[in-house]
């Protein structure tokens, strides 16, 4: 299914639905670098921001076995404490750990 979401996301980063409500998961998606030889699983910093810039809430920061090339990873809208985030804009990041990965999104919190 991922595969189908990154048809036509051109950053190779994808996010279903696009608006979180209350209650909800996203969905996120995105490709990933293949390394050819390489032994050791690739690391992947995958966070929310404010518009404040500031790290809300952190959705992955460990080692992943991409499935096909592609990551997936689901998020409930609570922050790093547990707590619901208030509805507004914000900044979906993901980071290659050691690899020059850098996708961004806005993503919508809604109430």
């Amino acid at each position: 299914m991922a595969e189908l979401y990154l048809e036509n996301a051109r950053s190779g980063l994808d996010i279903r639905p696009p608006v979180l409500r209350h209650g909800d998961r996203v969905h996120v998606a995105f490709r990933v670098m293949r390394v050819p030889g390489g032994m050791s699983l690739p690391r992947y910093d995958v966070a929310v921001f404010d518009a404040r810039r500031r790290r809300v809430a952190t959705l992955l920061r460990d080692p992943v076995r991409p499935a096909g090339g592609v990551v997936c990873i689901e998020w409930d809208g609570r922050d790093d404490r547990g707590v619901i985030l208030p509805p507004g804009a914000y900044q979906l990041r993901v980071e290659g750990v050691g690899n020059p990965l850098r996708l961004e999104r806005t993503l919508l919190v809604d109430a």
